[in-house]
């Protein structure tokens, strides 16, 4: 496992830097649901025992507890967010050069996303989209020995988990990209790469493999009132409950998990497919009927260069979002959220073992 993180660390500065999903927050979410599934089948002490072991217990997962959390279930959720903690890490007795150490070392861009291909409407017979989608998934390995993409990714530290020959290091960090990672994996934009031509917006054309980032190139506005645009990326990454304290979450996410809607047999089917693929392959469907549409017609978006900065959208006039593709687009964010949960429990479950 050390030899395939410092291989994806090699291969990091060729590859797109994409935003995380759903931010802290929703990371946590997606945590606290699978956290009640290990709860209920008297697992949460087995994967405490886990994360014990982290490099960054003190200084990170431990840090900022909310009063009246639980120490076991804020390291817990905690956890699921560090796979971004390391992009800018910061806390007590992080300074500029041990923090700079900490990228270099457990960042890696590429497992965060994988680029299933959409091809733009418009372009239908431009492009040979199985193709594209069997580069993107194949090899599952870099020419380094790292994992390409969310899938190899998310394999590879199940095994680091029950791997007898691994440290209590390795079982931690192995531990946190497996929740960060199915969790990203059920953000829509974290599977999908739109691919376009220039005949479809102008000059700045999408070509695969990345094509347009999980939407990092397109631009949109909330409300008619915002004088700056933001990426389409960003706006799913901050559904629900972005910017509240964990307390909210937690109750918002138990809120859920009481209605019927949101009970696993609401997701039965869903919770049949067990191969990460399927899950992104979901996500790509979602991404062409849900967040790539409004109204029955392709969304209407600002298109960005690709090495655009956050100036580029200061006082742009993009479009923007109907009332009904916002209302849709929480109403699909909530339900990821609830089935990623659901499908990170089960796969912890059978992952996590108990103590003998």
């Amino acid at each position: 496992m050390k030899r395939l993180i410092a291989a994806a660390t090699v291969g990091l500065i060729l590859l797109p830097t994409y935003a995380r999903a759903w931010h802290n927050r929703g990371h946590m979410a997606v945590a606290r649901v699978a956290w009640e599934r290990l709860r209920k089948d008297g697992l949460t002490d087995e994967v405490t025992k886990i994360l014990e072991g982290h490099p960054h217990r003190d200084t990170f997962l431990l840090q900022d507890k909310p009063a009246g959390i639980d120490k076991d279930e804020w390291m817990f959720v905690q956890a699921a967010t560090w796979p971004d903690w390391v992009r800018k890490p910061h806390g007590p007795g992080i300074d500029h050069d041990a923090a700079t150490a900490i990228t270099k070392k457990y960042h890696h861009s590429p497992w965060h996303f994988v680029n299933l291909p959409y091809v733009h409407p418009k372009d239908s017979g431009k492009f040979d989209e199985a193709k594209i989608k069997e580069q993107a998934l194949a090899p599952e390995l870099d020419s380094h020995g790292g994992p390409r993409h969310a899938l190899a990714a998310i394999k590879i530290n199940l095994q680091q988990i029950q791997a007898a020959h691994a440290s209590a290091e390795e079982r931690a960090i192995a531990l946190c990209w497996v929740l960060h990672l199915i969790g990203d994996l059920h953000q829509p934009l974290h599977a999908v790469a739109l691919i376009a031509s220039k005949d479809t917006f102008g000059p700045q054309e999408m070509p695969p493999p990345h094509g347009d980032e999980g939407a990092n190139r397109l631009a949109i506005r909330i409300h008619s009132s915002n004088h700056n645009a933001i990426e389409l990326h960003s706006y799913w990454d901050a559904l629900l409950v972005e910017d509240r304290p964990y307390p909210e979450v937690r109750t918002t996410v138990l809120s859920w998990l009481d209605k019927t809607e949101f009970g696993r047999g609401a997701f039965d089917s869903e919770l049949k497919k067990k191969e990460t693929l399927a899950w992104a392959e979901e996500s790509l469907s979602l991404a062409k009927t849900v967040v790539y549409m409004d109204d029955k017609k392709f969304l209407d978006v600002h298109a960005l260069p690709p090495t655009h900065s956050s100036d580029d959208l200061k006082g742009l006039s993009a479009p923007v979002l109907s009332a009904g593709y916002q209302a849709k687009a929480e109403q699909t964010a909530k339900q990821r959220i609830v089935l990623g949960g659901y499908r990170l429990g089960d796969v912890l479950t059978t992952t996590v073992k108990p103590s003998k």
